[in-house]
């Protein structure tokens, strides 16, 4: 299904929980809200605070792997 956050790249199970649990149900709302707001919804609620996961969520909406970008 392409309303799954792991059918975007950079996004694996652990990431798409992370997502999950600071109201990123699936890649629509990551879309909608965009990559900067994720990844401060993320660091937060204190799960991910690094470059790494912010580049893993802007290159998830581009559809290019992080280490691209």
């Amino acid at each position: 299904m392409a309303s799954e956050l792991e059918s975007l790249v950079n996004i694996g199970p652990k990431l798409a929980a992370d997502l999950r649990q600071v109201g990123v149900p699936d890649a629509e709302t990551l879309r909608r809200i965009g990559a900067p707001e994720a990844a401060q919804r993320l660091a937060d609620a204190g799960l991910r605070d690094c470059t790494h996961s912010r580049r893993a969520l802007e290159g998830a909406l581009a559809g290019v792997r992080w280490t691209k970008s």
